[in-house]
């Protein structure tokens, strides 16, 4: 196998990985704001901002580096994470001056989100005896 070719591998399993994340946060996100979101405008993204979080701090205690570990949380998680879509939405909600939703929204991203990730790294410390992160 040559360097390039080794090279590549990764990449490509971050390729199809993240494929797979982002069809689940555009289907997670769609059947969830399907349900919430007029009382709630993109609690969609919310939820799956907050599971990508949860999942990223278990993937960075359980998975040794490697290219499983690229995979996962480049690929699975970084298409499945909506940060991007969480800045369009929330400078739409400026726009329309709706500052009380616009402030709900990022106190629960950032405070969520940070909570989420420590809940993660803490079950992956006691499910599978690592010490990382």
């Amino acid at each position: 196998v040559t360097p390039a070719r080794q090279a590549l591998v990764p990449l490509l399993w971050v390729f199809l990985a993240g494929g797979l994340g982002a069809t689940l946060r555009v289907s997670l996100g769609g059947l969830i704001d399907a349900r919430w979101s007029e009382r709630f405008p993109y609690v969609g993204t919310l939820v799956v901002n907050l599971l990508g979080c949860f999942a990223i701090g278990l993937a960075a205690v359980a998975i040794p580096a490697g290219t499983v570990r690229t995979a996962v949380v480049g690929g699975l998680l970084g298409g499945f994470t909506t940060y991007s879509a969480f800045a369009l939405f929330s400078y739409e909600l400026l726009r329309d001056e709706r500052i009380g939703v616009l402030a709900l929204q990022l106190g629960l991203h950032l405070v969520l989100g940070i909570v989420c990730a420590a809940g993660g790294m803490a079950l992956g410390r006691v499910a599978f005896g690592a010490a990382g992160g």
